[in-house]
């Protein structure tokens, strides 16, 4: 992965951004959202680019010295290669410059990737938010203090 530049995102990305998402995830996010992740104070969007593909992005909206990561999506073919622990570890340092003490996210209780990921970058599970995701479908809520 010597070729990846993580940068943050740009309105231009837009595009690049939606096709990950519906590509990805069951219940993507629509345009406007992408937009005010990228253009909100609050909030932090950093992609990878790999060949000048975007080929994964992270987006996380901070309150006060907290924040939660809203989502984090990985083209499939990109996917156990390092990707996301690149971008994942420029996200915390980014936050760590803007004052953030602590980070949150959910992940559906199924997806052991990103729960094998999340726990190698520190983070703890604290609980669970039951049918979050639809009937069944379970978030575990991790935490790790930054």
């Amino acid at each position: 992965m010597t070729d990846l530049v993580i940068r943050q995102g740009t309105l231009s990305d837009i595009p690049a951004i939606m096709d990950l998402e519906q590509g990805s995830i069951e219940h993507p996010w629509e345009r406007k959202a992408i937009e005010t992740l990228i253009t909100d104070n609050n909030k932090t969007c950093l992609v990878a680019e790999l060949d000048g593909k975007v080929v994964s992005y992270v987006g996380a909206e901070s309150v006060l010295d907290e924040s939660n990561v809203g989502n984090i999506v990985t083209r499939k073919d990109y996917r156990g290669k390092g990707v996301a622990t690149v971008l994942f570890e420029a996200l915390l340092t980014e936050l760590r410059t803007q004052g953030i003490k602590k980070l949150f996210l959910e992940v559906e209780h199924d997806n052991t990737p990103a729960i094998r990921l999340y726990e190698k970058l520190g983070f703890s599970n604290y609980g669970c938010r039951r049918d979050y995701y639809g009937q069944g479908k379970d978030a575990v809520l991790m935490s790790k203090e930054l």
